[in-house]
């Protein structure tokens, strides 16, 4: 058998990784955190900015290829936030828990139990700092935002986020459904496209 090719992934966040290595089985997935690499602040504008920046890091410091990862929740109502905000739209060390609530209250300010929304997410892989060809896919979700808070499933945002057409939240919907719907894995699906398309030529 092939040995698979390793990504460091730059992110710390558990819910993230899980999708990484069920979506990409063909690669060996790893996390910064367990390389003991420290994330720096994020200072992009863009999605895209945030993510090549991470890549970058995570590069620096292994020497291996890097998948940065940038994404949030995008409510028109709420003037596009979260959007870069959307893992400390509470506070800079909230948790899931406590952004969501902050996002119910914003909501509820202007009356609303339910409205628009969008996940985003931007990924950029890289196999070294000044790589000239950075592989980079973006995938997008559409739903509505609710008040309520339904199932356990996933992260962040989940239990609040409905997908066109769905009675269920991203939160109740089943992992590896929730996996391959997400703006993760529409952005994924792109990224393995670019990786077949390079690896042909």
């Amino acid at each position: 058998m092939a040995k698979r090719s390793t990504i460091v992934v730059a992110t710390n966040n558990p819910g993230k990784l899980k999708e990484f290595a069920l979506l990409l089985p063909d690669f060996q997935i790893i996390s910064q955190t367990s390389l003991d690499i420290t994330p720096e602040e994020e200072v992009g504008e863009t999605f895209f900015e945030n993510s090549l920046q991470k890549a970058r890091i995570a590069n620096n410091a292994s020497g291996m290829a890097a998948l940065g990862d940038d994404s949030g929740l995008i409510v028109p109502a709420l003037n596009n936030l979260p959007g870069l905000h959307s893992a400390r739209y509470a506070h800079e060390n909230a948790t899931d828990d406590e952004n969501r609530q902050h996002l119910k209250a914003e909501l509820e300010k202007l009356n609303l139990t339910e409205a628009k929304a969008y996940f985003v997410c931007v990924l950029v892989l890289i196999n070294a700092q000044q790589d000239p060809f950075p592989l980079i896919a973006t995938g997008m979700l559409e739903g509505r935002i609710k008040t309520v808070i339904q199932g356990e499933n996933g992260f962040g945002y989940d239990p609040m986020f409905f997908p066109i057409g769905s009675k269920l939240s991203m939160g109740e919907i089943d992992s590896h459904e929730k996996a391959l719907l997400s703006h993760r894995g529409k952005a994924i699906e792109i990224l393995k496209r670019k990786i077949t398309g390079l690896s042909s030529e």
